[in-house]
């Protein structure tokens, strides 16, 4: 026979305190994101021309939205595209990044600052800072190029150089973010294992790959699988770079990182399908 235990006072208390410590992170996930799921999700199986006069339909958005015609299939491969060769070149630069200034090298710690400050700096602000930059007729970029003869691409119109672009600004404003992570982890590998690989005769090249990489590899597989989510959630840094007007619908239309404009489509994940005036109905999608 079990004897129910006597709550005291004292837990009484703690457990009240622990409640009210608790309770707005329990209300921000339920009121931010659960309740907009689950209403998004209900709105994906219905049809109107807001979200106050609307019919159920079914699946059909769902066929409207999968079919062959429909152009999600190439956003989709469009958003895949980015997400995996942005983290892939990212990757590469953080790691080198982080190689670097893990050495004993003069002013290591105000190049840590520089690189990482990107990623403190808005999405929104980085956006507009890198549109002026790779403006096809004042930005930088173009007249650092043409000083070696080289005329600069229409980045921000050109079909051929748009995803170029912004894989550009991706890999600067998350690189220092990596760099960060990547540098605890080599901190964390032990010197005898390079002193072990020097006596054995290896050189820098032979430490880095040997050693560092292989060691490295539980940082590495972190910092991979948090970039690829980030590269899906991109949008407001490509739709800062689109700015508005023609050269915005052309630009998410060539790739977009969400279903944004189409119609009976707001977003790919939970797959809410609204009219265009909508453009948005899911609060939580892992693509807005």
């Amino acid at each position: 026979m079990f004897v129910k235990k006597q709550i005291t006072q004292r837990q009484k208390r703690e457990w009240t305190a622990a409640y009210l410590m608790i309770a707005p992170v329990v209300l921000g996930v339920l009121i931010f994101f659960m309740i907009p799921t689950i209403w998004s999700i209900y709105l994906s199986f219905t049809d109107g021309p807001d979200y106050v006069t609307y019919e159920f339909v079914g699946l059909q958005n769902y066929a409207e939205m999968l079919a062959p015609d429909s152009g999600v299939w190439r956003e989709l491969l469009n958003t895949c595209y980015y997400a995996f060769v942005q983290v892939a070149l990212s990757l590469i630069v953080s790691v080198l990044l982080a190689n670097a200034l893990n050495s004993n090298i003069r002013g290591r710690s105000f190049f840590r600052v520089v690189y990482f400050l990107p990623s403190v700096t808005m999405a929104a602000a980085v956006g507009m800072v890198w549109r002026q930059l790779l403006n096809s007729q004042y930005g930088i970029v173009n007249q650092f190029l043409g000083l070696f003869g080289i005329k600069g691409p229409t980045w921000l119109t050109d079909p051929n150089f748009m995803m170029l672009g912004v894989i550009i600004v991706g890999v600067w404003s998350s690189a220092g973010y990596n760099m960060i992570i990547l540098l605890a982890g080599l901190k964390n590998i032990s010197k005898s294992y390079y002193e072990a690989a020097e006596i054995d005769g290896a050189g820098s090249f032979q430490k880095f790959k040997s050693v560092t990489v292989p060691l490295l590899s539980p940082v590495l597989f972190f910092v991979s699988i948090t970039s690829i989510m980030n590269g899906f959630k991109m949008f407001d840094l490509i739709y800062t770079l689109a700015g508005s007007g023609a050269t915005a619908e052309m630009f998410m239309q060539y790739y977009r990182t969400m279903v944004y404009a189409s119609t009976k489509r707001a977003s790919c994940t939970t797959v809410s399908a609204r009219p265009r005036r909508n453009p948005c109905s899911c609060w939580s999608s892992s693509w807005c």
